[in-house]
């Protein structure tokens, strides 16, 4: 019903674009063109009077085209706004298109950049020059363009220098970036990115000094034309080897005997439990502030206090004043089941001096449980420090928000509670392969700093799908997505749904990638999609497309308020602080109420029976294990989130099947 209310749209907006203005305006075809994504088109500025239906017929393709390669047109016509045009009007003759400067060759099936430099007596170099996405491959029915002389290339190469570009793929950066792990040797790494000891030193001449575990090295990308393509079929083994650390696929924690932990007992007596939070009680406490922002007849500043109202609270406090008032919630609930604690809150500032002075306070030494520090981003230092006196004085760390997998590595006391990156990724891996029966289309940017991130992706992916099926009856694709919606277009298939998925936090890629999805959609091509949990947060993307794609998320954290545990803590939050909770008052509830009941429970060892400690938590199910014998723990509990028709969002139960996904939406 969406889809034929959006058509209904469209083209009430096409009639309106169409008879509204006077049609006798004169429209110049523009001169400019560009290519984007191996795609040649016009750049044309729209002018005062000029509607869609007559740029349709100045540059001869439909209105639906027009509007499908510029989205944003559905907001209607801008004076100023520039629009892509397919050019279509160029006269053909064997696949070629000739200009002044270049003969525009339509690629046709099984060619490539090599094939074509041969075919025309051009070099390899000479087409990338023109062409610099196609250093990353071609595929069939792009436009590329071929230099008639080298007079061209040169001139193409000077105003590179002189500016950007403005045709197809920007490639500032051309290499890969490799992490030296335990076992790699010079010849290993020269065997696995076929070159040569005099390019890898000349890109590394730190080298002449040894290999060293932990170096980053620069690779120039080099990739074979003749077997990579933009849009590719995948079903070789792929390697993790770039910037994230290796881990084995069973965790320590899985391989080792664990205590029966019905049976521990201690010596119980109140634990010391140490909570860390920037409070800012001093800006709090503050009851006005002096505003200058008035001046007198005279030019000269006025001075005025302005006082607070009677709650303010500090902004920059807010947050984490909502997790202390939900932590203490769980910690009443505790007490009423014999829980016996002091807590000692320290108010960090947001500063690492008073971190350290904190942690130099004589009776620190003798805590039980740190939880805490929770900072903002300008100073993830004070999580450091504190990791490093946790360490120093083995006493069990809880970090609540950080994802720093390095920090988790370096302290075996450390709780982590946000999932990392890599294990929100294990968990997107898994949900793709219930698709396995789909054209599952991967799309990235083609950045080559992001290009570990890729092949991780890509190896997780393979090694989940391959479980229950044959790799060579998969139908697996790579994007490359630049800016044009054609190259999206080109991976769908006609016969079967389209399964996008995309591994990125950057939102300017992936509010581009969505919004051309929606398109596609919008026009009646079967498309869902499978993202992460950051973007729940972007704020430049119309939540409406999430539902209308199908969005499925991998996420840490999820509230369902129609569940009747969360139900029933609004309802005590409200009774209590006369508010309505948040996210974060969520969170330190949960966080209070699973490690203060392990303390209960087991003690101050309760690491060895973290594994067995199942607690009903509210927007989370924690699954803690130990990835090596001297690491911390790190939280690998990730859901699934989809994006229901009649804007519903619930969690998929891990059991159901794709088919269950859309018969068993929760009432």
């Amino acid at each position: 019903m969406k889809r034929v209310t959006l058509l209904l749209f469209l083209i009430s907006f096409i009639a309106t674009c169409s008879f509204a203005q006077n049609d006798t305006v004169i429209i110049e075809k523009s001169k400019d063109k560009v290519i984007i994504g191996g795609q040649l088109y016009y750049v044309h500025i729209v002018k005062k009077g000029e509607t869609l239906f007559s740029l349709s017929n100045v540059y001869e393709v439909t209105q639906k085209e027009i509007a499908t390669e510029n989205p944003e047109i559905f907001l209607g016509l801008q004076i100023g706004q520039a629009l892509k045009i397919p050019a279509k009007d160029v006269q053909e003759d064997d696949n070629k298109i000739t200009s002044t400067d270049f003969i525009y060759h339509r690629v046709k099936r099984k060619q490539t950049v090599y094939s074509l430099s041969k075919k025309y007596n051009v070099t390899q170099a000479d087409i990338f020059a023109c062409n610099p996405g196609s250093r990353y491959g071609i595929n069939e029915n792009q436009i590329i363009k071929i230099p008639k002389s080298k007079e061209v290339v040169n001139a193409i190469n000077q105003f590179q220098v002189n500016e950007p570009f403005d045709d197809t793929l920007k490639t500032e950066d051309q290499y890969i970036y490799h992490k030296v792990v335990k076992d790699d040797t010079e010849f290993s790494i020269k065997r696995l990115y076929a070159i040569s000891k005099d390019i890898l030193y000349e890109h590394n001449p730190f080298l002449s000094d040894g290999l060293k575990l932990g170096q980053v090295l620069k690779i120039l990308n080099i990739i074979g034309v003749e077997s990579s393509t933009v849009l590719i079929r995948s079903d070789e083994e792929l390697s993790d080897t770039i910037i994230f650390d290796k881990r084995d696929f069973i965790a320590y924690s899985d391989s080792i005997f664990n205590p029966d932990c019905n049976k521990i007992t201690y010596q119980r007596e109140p634990f010391q439990v140490a909570l860390l939070l920037p409070l800012y009680l001093e800006r709090n406490d503050e009851e006005f502030y002096i505003d200058s922002s008035e001046v007198d007849d005279f030019g000269k500043k006025l001075y005025e206090n302005i006082y607070y109202e009677p709650f303010y609270i500090y902004p920059g406090s807010k947050a984490f004043v909502e997790f202390y008032e939900g932590f203490l919630l769980a910690v009443d609930s505790l007490k009423q089941r014999g829980l016996s604690i002091n807590l000692h809150v320290y108010d960090t500032q947001n500063d690492t001096s008073r971190i350290k002075e904190i942690l130099s306070f004589p009776e620190f030494a003798s805590t039980d449980l740190i939880i805490g520090p929770i900072y903002n981003q300008a100073q993830p230092a004070i999580l450091k420090v504190v990791s490093e006196f946790s360490r120093e004085h083995q006493i069990k760390m809880v970090s609540p928000l950080s994802d720093n997998l390095t920090l988790v590595n370096e302290n075996p006391y450390l709780f982590q509670v946000y999932p990392s990156y890599i294990s929100q990724i294990d968990e997107f891996a898994k949900f793709v392969s219930r698709f396995s029966d789909k054209n599952i289309i991967l799309v990235h940017n083609a950045d080559s700093i992001g290009y570990s991130n890729i092949q991780m992706v890509k190896e997780k992916i393979f090694k989940n799908l391959s479980v229950d099926t044959l790799v060579n009856n998969i139908q697996f694709k790579e994007v490359a997505f630049i800016d044009s919606i054609n190259i999206l277009k080109h991976a769908l298939s006609e016969t079967i749904e389209n399964v996008f998925i995309v591994p990125s936090n950057e939102e300017a890629f992936v509010t581009d990638v969505v919004t051309n999805l929606n398109t596609l959609k919008t026009f009646g091509h079967n498309v869902r999609v499978i993202g992460l949990s950051r973007w729940q947060r972007f704020r430049n993307i119309d939540p409406e497309y999430y539902f209308n794609l199908d969005l499925c998320i991998a996420a840490p954290f999820f509230i369902d308020y129609h569940d009747k545990d969360v139900k029933r803590f609004v309802l005590k939050y409200r009774d209590t602080f006369k508010t309505e909770p948040d996210q974060m008052a969520i969170h330190g509830y949960d966080v209070s109420l699973y490690f203060l009941s392990a303390l209960m429970n087991y003690g101050n060892n309760f690491e060895n029976c973290i594994y067995n400690h199942k607690v009903d938590l509210l927007q989370a199910d924690y699954k803690f294990v130990k990835w090596y014998r001297q690491s911390g723990y790190e939280n690998i509990g990730v859901d699934i989130i989809k994006y229901y028709d009649g804007y519903n969002i619930f969690r998929i139960d891990g059991l159901e099947t794709d088919s269950n996904i859309e018969l068993q939406m929760p009432e």
